[in-house]
C-alpha cells in the first residue's frame, strides 16, 4: 500500500525497547494517574438489570480466541475507537471490556479524556464474565 511516506521504519521491541534506550517519549501524566475502576462480572450483571448500561468491547477485528460478547454490547475494536468513539452515547453509564482486561483500560482513559460518563472496565474481561457463566451471544 502506498500513502506517499518514505523513511518508515518499525522499532521491533516497541515502547518497552524504546526506553530501554532512554529515547524521548511524551506521555500523558494525567492518564497516567489515572485510575479505572474494575467492576467484577456479577456486579456488572446486576447493574446492568437496574439500569440502561453501554457496554463496548475494544477487542481487535480478527480477534480468532473466541466470538463470545456481552449480550447487548457493541463492538469496536481498540484501534477504530478515536474514529468511532462519537457514536457511543453522552446519557448513558459506559463500561468497556476486551478478552482479559488488558485493552480496556485504555479505551476507559481514552473515553473519560473525551467528556464520557465511564464507570469502569469488566475485572478478567470476558474471559472471566464467561468463567462466571454469565449470558454471552455469539457473532
Amino acid at each position: 500500500m502506498k500513502l506517499g511516506y518514505t523513511d518508515v521504519y518499525c522499532f521491533r521491541g516497541g515502547i518497552p525497547e524504546w526506553r530501554s534506550f532512554s529515547y524521548p517519549m511524551v506521555v500523558n501524566e494525567a492518564s497516567m494517574k489515572m485510575r479505572i475502576k474494575k467492576l467484577k462480572p456479577k456486579k456488572l450483571a446486576k447493574l446492568m438489570k437496574k439500569t440502561d448500561i453501554f457496554v463496548v468491547d475494544v477487542r481487535p477485528k480478527d480477534f480468532k480466541r473466541d466470538s463470545s460478547f456481552i449480550i447487548g454490547s457493541i463492538h469496536c475494536p481498540l484501534l477504530d475507537l478515536t474514529e468511532r468513539y462519537h457514536e457511543f452515547p453522552k446519557d448513558k453509564q459506559i463500561v468497556l471490556t476486551d478478552w482479559a482486561m488488558r485493552q480496556s483500560p485504555l479505551a476507559a482513559k481514552y473515553l473519560i479524556n473525551e467528556g464520557y460518563p465511564v464507570i469502569g472496565v469488566l475485572k478478567g474481561g470476558i474471559e472471566r464474565w464467561k468463567h462466571d457463566n454469565l449470558p454471552v451471544e455469539n457473532r
